[in-house]
C-alpha cells in the first residue's frame, strides 16, 4: 500500500516542526554565578535580613512578636464586651506597641534595606510583590 506524496510531505513537515520546537531553549532567569565557579553553577542567595545586617536572633524575635500580635488581635476580636470602635482602638494600640518593639530589634535603616532587597528580588524574578491582607476590607475581625 503506497502512501500518497502529500500525506508523506505533511508528516515530514509536522515531524520537523515538532523536532525544532523540542530543541528550542526554555527562557528562564539567569543563574547566579560565583567568580571562578563552573558555568551554570547556582549559588544560594543570603536572606535579605542577613544582607541588611540583621541578626538571626532579631529575626526570630520579630517572628515571635508577629505571632503574638495575631493571638492578641484574635483575643480582641473574640471579646463580645467591646464595641467595634473599642476593638479598632485596641488593635491599633497592639500594632503601635509591636512596631516600637520591632524598631528596638531592627533599625529603620535595616528595615528599609530588607524591603529594598525583597523588592529587587521580586522584580528580578518577575514575581508579584507581596501585598499583605488585601481583599475583604472588613478589618482584622472580619470573618474570612
Amino acid at each position: 500500500m503506497a502512501i500518497p506524496a502529500t500525506i508523506l510531505t505533511i508528516a515530514i513537515f509536522l515531524g520537523s516542526v515538532l523536532l525544532a520546537a523540542a530543541q528550542q531553549p526554555v527562557p528562564s532567569a539567569p543563574p547566579l554565578k560565583v567568580p571562578g565557579s563552573p558555568i551554570g553553577t547556582k549559588v544560594k542567595q543570603e536572606p535579605c535580613w542577613q544582607e541588611a545586617g540583621v541578626s538571626k536572633a532579631a529575626m526570630e524575635q520579630r517572628r515571635s512578636l508577629e505571632q503574638g500580635v495575631r493571638s492578641q488581635i484574635s483575643a480582641v476580636c473574640a471579646d463580645p464586651s467591646l464595641t467595634t470602635q473599642q476593638r479598632n482602638e485596641k488593635i491599633r494600640e497592639i500594632h503601635q506597641q509591636v512596631h516600637q518593639q520591632v524598631e528596638a530589634l531592627i533599625t529603620p535603616q535595616q528595615q528599609e534595606a530588607m524591603k529594598a532587597c525583597q523588592q529587587s528580588r521580586e522584580h528580578a524574578s518577575g514575581g508579584r510583590p507581596h501585598v499583605g491582607h488585601v481583599g475583604s476590607g472588613g478589618g482584622p475581625c472580619e470573618q474570612r
